[in-house]
């Protein structure tokens, strides 16, 4: 058999930077992790990084005499919020409530999108991807519509309207009993609660399904936040059993350095058998700058069979709401049959693309992966491990990409089947990177500044404070070593992560566990 491995020298000036390289990467996340043990020990539980954010209560205004001078804008409002922390990455996880009503301080509280899985603001080092600051922000951030998520908001359902999806077999659109349902009766729409057939604003005189239109609740979803076995980890469920169907969504957030898994498991809890795709919109943007030139979405599918090196695609809304794709981006294939989105002009307000891969004419290969590329050098690569390890359950039901002035969405979408008392789980890998121009000074500073927050917001001894700014010097030094030396990336070669395993069932079901349900 053929060996792999290759054996290899270096210059002896190349082989100093490689040690200089590797202290680097030892030492940063020592002094990182010693400011974090620090910092923990000694701070207030108020000043822990991963601390449920509880909005802060607003001053009651006072009467101010008139006055000719414009008065300074107010703060965005606060909203339930956690943050997962690491020394490169932070992640806002804003968390759903028990019996939240639109009027108090969940992020969203809409009828399409799951209330689970609002998670944004995602910074690598002085970066940002998936933020706020673009999508359906203007005049003001709207927790009740449809459309106002954030990051990484997923549905359960195809996107259109109509009870039903497209396919073979009975596809329901992400509800359940709608049909059975007379209008002004419930129905449920799984990851969201029981709706009113009937009570949206496009529904007068139809009984079609709109996805995208604000439903009213029949009662109020409840969430509960679960204990979590980690300071980087947070897990919530909801329940919904309506008539003969009824449903249990369970969503696990966990970062490890530059990774965030988000597992969900799906549990069928009524008395028939439901069938619903599942896909996750993704509002990406890098330091909310408009889609442009910069940013590349590179798909993890093939096409086979073409004659041509043109991909095959569909653009269903072309000539009605949606311009041609082709217009603002080049869709090329490179020899092995992948396909690149390269946006190559600035999309306008107001513009909307859509393309449809996995054509029926077409052999497509796909394991449903794909990576993002901003402007701003980060970069975003995620996979769903279960589409080719699991023998049918989940699998692709479609490859969509989505694309306005405010985001670069890839919407692969995975066909969920499901017996009574079934469960099916699915986990979303996403790995954080930057080029060359951005990484040295991404990982470096990002440990520095977590360190300097962590002297500003403890309250250290003075043996303690001494040891802490030993490693914020260390960090310093280290610092501008790599920013001077270059990227350490092609000398310390691949790193691969370890990780302890997300359990595949529900963590109630555990003994040792307690629920814990946020108010």
């Amino acid at each position: 058999m053929k060996n792999n491995h290759v054996a290899w020298t270096m210059p002896r000036h190349q082989s100093i930077q490689s040690m200089a390289s590797l202290i680097t990467a030892s030492i940063l996340p020592l002094a990182a992790s010693l400011a974090i043990l620090l910092a923990l020990f000694a701070s207030p539980a108020s000043a822990m990084p991963n601390q449920l954010q509880q909005p802060q209560p607003q001053p009651q205004p006072q009467p101010q005499p008139l006055q000719t001078q414009q008065q300074p804008p107010q703060p965005p409002p606060s909203y339930n919020n956690l943050t997962l922390q690491s020394p490169v990455v932070t992640v806002k996880v804003f968390v759903p409530l028990a019996g939240a009503s639109p009027d108090q301080s969940q992020y969203y509280t809409g009828s399409r999108f799951e209330h689970g899985s609002m998670i944004g603001d995602i910074t690598f080092g002085a970066r940002s991807v998936y933020g706020r600051g673009l999508w359906r922000a203007s005049p003001a951030h709207d927790p009740s519509w449809p459309e106002s998520g954030v990051g990484l908001a997923s549905e359960f359902g195809c996107g259109d309207n109509g009870v039903a999806c497209a396919g073979k077999g009975d596809i329901t659109n992400g509800v359940l009993g709608y049909e059975a349902a007379a209008v002004g009766e419930p129905f449920l729409k799984i990851g969201v609660g029981a709706l009113i057939k009937g009570s949206c604003p496009e529904c007068a005189g139809s009984e079609e399904y709109r996805f995208n239109s604000p439903y009213r609740f029949y009662r109020k979803p409840k969430w509960e936040v679960l204990p979590s076995p980690g300071p980087n980890e947070i897990t919530f469920v909801s329940e919904e059993v309506l008539g003969d169907y009824g449903y249990r969504i369970q969503k696990t957030a966990r970062l490890d350095g530059n990774v965030l898994t988000v597992r969900s498991l799906l549990t069928n809890l009524g008395k028939k058998q439901f069938t619903t795709p599942w896909y996750s919109h993704h509002f990406f943007t890098g330091d909310d700058e408009p889609v442009g030139p910069g940013y590349v979405l590179d798909l993890g599918l093939s096409e086979f069979g073409l004659k041509s090196q043109t991909p095959l695609f569909k653009q269903p809304g072309l000539g009605t709401w949606a311009a041609d794709i082709t217009d603002y981006s080049n869709v090329t294939m490179a020899r092995d049959a992948s396909i690149s989105i390269a946006v190559k002009k600035t999309i306008p307000e107001g513009v909307k693309l859509k393309a449809e891969f996995l054509d029926e004419n077409t052999v497509t290969l796909t394991d449903g992966s794909f990576t993002l590329h901003a402007p701003n050098g980060i970069s975003v690569f995620e996979k769903i491990p279960e589409i080719q390890t699991q023998s049918r359950n989940p699998f692709i039901y479609a490859y969509n990409v989505y694309a306005e002035r405010g985001t670069l969405s890839p919407e692969p979408m995975l066909l969920l089947y499901l017996q009574p008392a079934e469960t099916t789980f699915w986990t979303q890998h996403l790995k954080f990177s930057s080029s060359d121009k951005y990484n040295a000074q991404s990982s470096s500073s990002s440990s520095f500044i977590f360190m300097a927050r962590a002297w500003q917001q403890s309250s250290l001894s003075p043996s303690s404070r001494g040891i802490l700014m030993m490693a914020l010097c260390s960090a310093a030094i280290m610092a501008l070593y790599t920013r001077f030396s270059g990227s350490n990336r092609r000398l310390v070669g691949r790193h691969y992560h370890s990780y302890s395993p997300i359990p595949d069932h529900s963590l109630e079901d555990e003994p040792s566990r307690r629920s814990m349900q946020v108010v």
